[in-house]
């Protein structure tokens, strides 16, 4: 590594201080062990348990033979999203190489069980986990209190970001520039503008390539949802007169739940919200800049698509966020039905926040709460790590195409 980098590890600056003090050999056996009931009984981590999650134990073979250890591991607990897995390695090197524990990774579940899965309790028994490094607590604060007892919040990730509504740029000058003009860019346009509201005609959006989805991302019955969408009230009662409703672009119905959907519909704009996943959502949104298609489509950043489609989509203005109207979202929504009006009282838009940390209570006067409480990732670390990863692909993989094939999924 000195040698292909050019460095030394013990190179110090004129203070004598360590220029590279995190340069160190990786340790070659585990130090510590997590000793937690959950880990070590039986019936963690089972076929059972995992439901459409992934789990890799500590030493799991290349081949998946078996799942590898979990007693006495350290289990982190990873999203789904790239910021999420890319911070969670991160932790999971130092802990493994520089702290000294055998690490464990879980791969999915709900944002909203995340305290859940650190309890004694549920899925804390089925898929067990010791750290969160991001967890974005505006939409699932209140689910996140309900398990506080047996874990703790550290405190912010380092890195800011947040999750919006997004429309392509060049859509934003095109209804600038007509006849009268229009504005794609402002929340209240969608609201009271027909020229607009049809250009995002749900009809359209139905009979694409992208509906429906290949696989069912929100069932019949699950939030309000019904053929793989969720409806507004206020597109309800314009139906009922004869007219269309728009559609936004939705991933999962567990991402940020019920929020967007009840700001938009608290506005009284006539929507529906269309679950087509993450792959889904990315590739609507890349052909829209591509071929000139008017969209809405919910995202969020960091995030490596908006690093490979840098200026082609701006966030739609909501009402602006406050933190007591914030904190009302009660991460639920179709709570009265398909069409129906909300209960979820939100209705402004989702703050730009730091992504906060959670930990079992079991690891906090262990090593590993003192590395999680310092463990830090500031934006600029972030964005690096995303582009690093970026140009790895490109340059190991010799794909020239790599860029576009990660951002349409």
């Amino acid at each position: 590594m000195e040698a292909e980098k050019g460095v030394s590890s013990q190179e110090r600056d004129s203070s004598g201080r360590l220029v590279h003090p995190f340069m160190q050999a990786a340790l070659k056996y585990p130090r510590y062990t997590v000793d937690d009931p959950r880990t070590a009984a039986g019936t963690a981590y089972t076929d059972a348990c995992l439901g459409n999650g992934v789990f890799y134990g500590a030493n799991q073979p290349s081949d998946g033979s078996s799942r590898g250890e979990v007693k006495g591991t350290l289990s982190i607990d990873v999203g789904d999203w790239d910021s999420h897995v890319l911070a969670s390695m991160v932790a999971a090197v130092v802990a493994e190489e520089v702290i000294g524990y055998k690490v464990s990774l879980n791969y999915g579940g709900p944002t909203a069980e995340i305290t859940m899965r650190m309890s004694s309790a549920k899925t804390g028994i089925c898929t067990p986990t010791h750290f969160n490094v991001e967890t974005w607590p505006s939409s699932s604060m209140s689910r996140l209190r309900v398990y506080f007892n047996e874990s703790y919040l550290i405190g912010g990730v380092g890195y800011f970001g947040g999750t919006g509504l997004y429309t392509t740029h060049q859509f934003v000058l095109d209804a600038a520039a007509a006849t009268p003009p229009y504005f794609p860019g402002f929340w209240m346009d969608y609201k009271m503008t027909d020229t607009l509201i049809n250009m995002l005609n749900v009809d359209i959006f139905k009979a694409s390539k992208y509906y429906p989805p290949p696989t069912t991302h929100c069932p019949d019955g699950v939030m309000g949802c019904m053929d793989h969408c969720e409806k507004s009230e206020a597109c309800t009662q314009r139906e009922a007169a004869g007219k269309v409703c728009l559609v936004v672009a939705m991933m999962y119905p567990r991402y940020d739940r019920g929020y967007f959907q009840a700001v938009v519909s608290n506005l009284g704009i006539a929507a529906y919200f269309c679950f087509i996943g993450y792959d889904g959502v990315n590739q609507y949104a890349h052909d829209a800049a591509k071929n000139g298609t008017p969209v809405i489509f919910i995202h969020w950043e960091p995030e490596i698509f908006h690093v490979t489609h840098k200026g082609l989509f701006d966030r739609i203005f909501l009402p602006r966020t406050d933190p007591e109207r914030v904190k009302l979202s009660t991460a639920d929504y179709g709570e009265n039905g398909y069409g129906k009006k909300t209960n979820n009282p939100v209705d402004v838009d989702y703050p730009n926040l730091q992504p906060i940390k959670f930990a079992a209570s079991i690891v906090k006067n262990q090593p590993a709460g003192s590395l999680f409480s310092k463990f830090s990732l500031a934006d600029a670390d972030i964005n690096n790590v995303i582009l690093s990863m970026l140009l790895y692909l490109v340059t190991r993989l010799n794909h020239p195409r790599i860029f576009e094939r990660h951002a349409t999924g």
